[in-house]
């Protein structure tokens, strides 16, 4: 084993902790709000939303496999701003859904309440990334145009999709919004392994 992978088992520690708190997260809401005694009014993209901070959390622990041999990783400043922009997931995560499941619950007017935090805290989680994608892009070598291309594109447009949500409040926006980052989601990590 390389003195590079010791030092990430090492340095992903406080990582795993923070994802899997946000995981930990969504499952202890949807199990309240399933085991709920007072009615519970389901909402399709109360649960979308749900579900893609959910896949959030999953894909990030692929970005720091993908990162590991990134010596900038393990230096202070840049460990510190990965803690802060998992700090953020946490907290996109915390947000999807209701913590409280002994009142009336309706996850429609839920998730009209709650939806510019939800979304403000992803476009700031997606900004971190993006500009994190940028820094360790300046360290790969050049790639052709087209490739380039694709992976601004998949960097990028999670940012945007989640600025739009943010400034709408159309429900149909938010159904294609929201389908479409599980689209850019699937086209970035569809084929992404840990090996």
């Amino acid at each position: 084993m390389t003195p590079e992978i010791r030092a990430f088992e090492y340095a992903i520690g406080v990582f795993a902790v923070l994802i899997g708190l946000a995981i930990a997260d969504i499952a202890t809401s949807f199990h309240r709000l399933l085991r709920s005694k007072s009615p519970v009014a389901w909402d399709p993209l109360a649960l979308g939303a749900a579900l893609y901070a959910l896949c959030m959390a999953i894909y990030m622990w692929f970005d720091l496999w993908g990162v590991r041999n990134f010596a900038a990783t393990r230096h202070f400043l840049f460990y510190l701003f990965l803690f802060a922009q998992l700090f953020v997931l946490f907290l996109v995560a915390a947000s999807s859904l209701p913590d409280e499941a002994s009142a009336s619950i309706d996850l429609r007017e839920f998730y009209a309440a709650n939806r510019r935090t939800f979304w403000f805290l992803a476009a700031l989680f997606q900004f971190g990334y993006v500009a994190a994608g940028f820094y360790f892009m300046g360290g790969m070598p050049n790639l052709p145009t087209l490739i380039t291309a694709v992976v601004l594109a998949q960097m990028i447009a999670p940012l945007v999709l989640s600025l739009v949500l943010l400034a709408t409040k159309s429900r149909a926006v938010h159904y294609v919004g929201i389908g479409l980052l599980f689209v850019v989601m699937l086209f970035h990590y569809g084929r992404a392994s840990i090996n």
